[in-house]
């Protein structure tokens, strides 16, 4: 089967893409127990604060109706995990209708918390995954990346129902049409707590998407461990089986700066364990070079550059609504209840900004070192994005089997405004590129 899709051409015009699709995969699901736990946490008081400004960007909403929208049940958790480890990380939005928390550990044995959703249904005979002509294939899995001021709860799993009938949330859409997908708070994000030194940085963000990377591996492919570095398993394969281990890997999904961190992942790690990568909305440019911090401070203090350095404690900076609402640009692409329920789970989640640091770290991203089958989707009307930087990104990737996609009449957050229906075909018509669904 043909998906017709948007994307840019050579020129930067708007052309038509055909793509088809991959062959899937076998392989055993390991086993995982279940544990609920009792919600405790509450959202943040900003909520009541900034009421009446969010009722002012969005004059069709009252100020009683904001209030009950900021309205959270607290019910009950579940956590699947791999160890009988106690998840000790906070729950501030409680239930949400069924939202799967995960608790992981990093290799410095920091806890990560990582989302997923379930069908609603079990009838999945409509499922994208249901319709391959490969019997044998096992569904996909995908971890979603955040950017770099909202973590997943607000960016992948919006919801204005709680069926989410709207299809609103990305994690629910991947979920509905076959995916095992999941998403990662990064450290200082969401329900990820910040680390001992406070701060949020790309080289350690690669590392912990790693362990996450590790993780859903080793949850859908029992071979996982037995890859070599160039993907392939140490035993000996058809060219079939090891087509089908292959696909067992997860894809890579990063939006905006959480692009940047996925492809730095693609580089140092490539196909040894992805799949493929999307690069959504990324803030890549080549001719932006991140600088380098002092060494020392005024009392010549070493501040950075060593395992010796103290750094200063790491800032803690108010998230308002105004910041939660800055990503829409594009009058009538959203809906005001849509807005409203971003900007009320944000400030419920990412009451304080994450501390970004050693950003000079981003200056290793190179296309050209991207040896994954790539996907570089983006809003037409990003404010965000420099085409020409887009389109060098493309031309340069590293793999021969890659895509652009351009998402007409939509801004940085595409996939959550009303044309996000477009944005999950896109992905998935690259996921599933040779198999069709």
């Amino acid at each position: 089967a043909l998906l017709p899709l948007p994307c840019c051409n050579s020129r930067g015009s708007m052309a038509a893409l055909a793509m088809i699709s991959h062959i899937g995969s076998k392989g055993a699901a390991a086993r995982f127990s279940t544990t609920f736990i009792q919600s405790s946490s509450r959202p943040s008081r900003l909520h009541d604060i900034d009421i009446q400004r969010a009722c002012r960007i969005f004059p069709s909403i009252s100020t009683a109706s904001a209030a009950a929208a900021t309205t959270t049940t607290r019910r009950h958790f579940s956590l699947d995990n791999n160890t009988n480890m106690e998840d000790i990380l906070p729950n501030k939005t409680g239930d949400r209708n069924g939202l799967i928390r995960y608790q992981i550990l990093a290799d410095d044995g920091h806890p990560l918390r990582l989302y997923s959703r379930s069908p609603t249904t079990t009838d999945q005979s409509s499922s994208a995954m249901n319709n391959s002509s490969s019997s044998s294939q096992k569904k996909r899995s995908i971890l979603l990346l955040h950017g770099r001021t909202w973590s997943s709860q607000p960016v992948f799993d919006l919801r204005t129902s709680n069926n989410d009938d709207k299809q609103q949330s990305t994690l629910q859409s991947l979920a509905e049409l076959g995916f095992d997908a999941y998403a990662l708070d990064l450290r200082g994000f969401g329900e990820t707590p910040r680390d001992e030194g406070g701060y949020t940085t790309p080289n350690r963000c690669v590392a912990d998407v790693k362990c996450a990377i590790d993780w859903i591996a080793r949850r859908h492919d029992e071979n996982y461990d037995n890859y070599d570095d160039n993907g392939s398993n140490n035993e000996t394969l058809t060219a079939a089986e090891s087509s089908i281990a292959m696909s067992t890997k997860p894809a890579l999904l990063g939006w905006s700066q959480g692009a940047l961190v996925a492809q730095m992942y693609a580089q140092k790690h490539g196909p040894s364990t992805l799949s493929d990568l999307v690069l959504f909305g990324t803030i890549y440019d080549p001719r932006v070079i991140y600088p380098r911090k002092p060494l020392f401070d005024e009392s010549g203090r070493l501040i950075s550059g060593g395992k010796d350095a103290v750094k200063p404690p790491a800032p803690e900076v108010v998230n308002t609504v105004a910041a939660s609402l800055e990503d829409f640009t594009l009058p009538g692409t959203i809906c005001d209840e849509a807005a409203l329920e971003f900007s009320s789970v944000a400030l419920a989640v990412d009451t304080v900004k994450a501390a970004w640091d050693e950003l000079h770290e981003f200056n290793v991203c190179n296309p050209a070192l991207v040896h994954v089958p790539t996907l570089v989707i983006v809003g037409a009307q990003d404010p965000y994005v420099q085409w020409d930087a887009q389109r060098e990104l493309f031309e340069r990737l590293g793999h021969d089997d890659k895509s652009m996609c351009v998402l007409p009449a939509c801004d940085h957050a595409a996939h959550i405004l009303k044309a996000r229906k477009m944005f999950i075909r896109s992905v998935v018509g690259f996921l599933l590129r040779k198999d069709g669904f």
